[in-house]
């Protein structure tokens, strides 16, 4: 799966990834549990866009759906990664 260099934003980082012919934007950002002894403790968010042209967008096409393969892919990296926990998803309208 190509990805690009992911690129920092004020609200975290973005990440452009390709998988097969989708073109997808991810999105992650992180909030820290205080006081912590562990930087790494506290809830991390991943976004995950679906790039859509304007005509699949007009048309209602190519929206993300719940069962993407994108979507359960990371599903699939976060589950199985031990010092992660607590993994669900959020639906956005």
């Amino acid at each position: 799966m190509p990805a690009d260099e992911p690129n920092q934003e004020d609200w975290g980082w973005g990440l452009p990834v390709t998988n097969r012919r989708d073109s997808y934007y991810l999105g992650l950002s992180g909030n820290a549990d205080a006081p912590g002894t562990n930087p790494n403790e506290g809830e991390w968010r991943i976004i995950i866009e679906k790039r859509r042209s304007i005509w699949q967008r007009l048309a209602g096409r190519g929206r993300i759906a719940w069962d993407d393969e994108m979507v359960g892919l990371l599903e699939q990296i976060l589950f199985n990664e031990s010092s992660i926990a607590n993994v669900h998803r959020v639906a956005s309208e």
